[in-house]
């Protein structure tokens, strides 16, 4: 076999390997880290604008009577000093018992809706593998805010918090109207929300503060992660 022949031939067997290592490539590593990529974002899309609105509602909710828990006795520490098990009916929830109430709510709303993001995210990525990380770390740091310094809020019972509130059709949380409706009916749903309600009653005694206070700070960043990474809006 003469010179040219041989290059030529070893041009196009080169050729065809370079080309199948890139078709291989495409098939096996880029394509399903693009589809991943994509499916991520669809997944942020759908859950970024009600999470961001549940930790804006909560964050307002908190600064409204932190404020006000060193103070003497007012209105905002009785509230929060009530207990569901004081329900004779279910007026009681949107009565005297509404503050605390919603205030619970809102608290889960918020567990609820991270649980729904983690688990239809955790196996995707989105984005930059440096986003991905800040952001579950704020997840994280959302819960532990709740659960650390002594808290009687356990890491694993503000997961759970948010798993009791996913609604039937396993897509979104329970409205408020059906989480009162549980609260008043199904008395092994009540039980086990009553550690928030106790952690809310304490709170009306001044315990917890910091921890409240951190927390406020947490759901800011994540509200601030959603926006600058355009993700969500901004909402104040």
């Amino acid at each position: 076999m003469n010179e040219h022949w041989a290059n030529f031939l070893f041009g196009v067997l080169g050729g065809g390997l370079v080309a199948t290592g890139f078709r291989l490539a495409e098939t096996y590593w880029l394509a399903p880290r693009f589809t991943e990529s994509v499916e991520a974002r669809k997944k942020l899309f759908l859950y970024a604008r009600p999470l961001s609105h549940a930790c804006h509602e909560l964050a307002y909710r908190l600064q409204a009577f932190l404020p006000k828990m060193p103070q003497a006795m007012n209105e905002t520490r009785a509230a929060l000093s009530l207990s569901p098990r004081q329900a004779k009916a279910i007026d009681w929830f949107t009565k005297e018992g509404y503050y605390l109430t919603s205030t619970a709510y809102l608290i889960a709303l918020v567990s609820c809706w991270i649980q729904l993001y983690e688990r239809d995210v955790v196996f995707l990525k989105f984005g930059r593998s440096s986003l991905t990380k800040q952001f579950f770390d704020l997840i994280e740091g959302f819960k532990n805010t709740l659960s650390s310094d002594g808290s009687i809020l356990w890491f694993h019972y503000v997961n759970g918090m948010g798993e009791l509130l996913i609604a039937a059709a396993g897509d979104r949380p329970m409205t408020m109207s059906e989480f009162i409706y549980k609260l008043y009916e199904d008395e092994l749903f009540r039980d086990y929300y009553d550690q928030l309600f106790v952690f809310l009653n304490q709170v009306a005694d001044g315990k917890f503060l910091a921890n409240l206070a951190a927390t406020v700070q947490q759901l800011d960043q994540i509200q601030d992660f959603l926006v600058q990474n355009q993700i969500t809006i901004a909402m104040r």
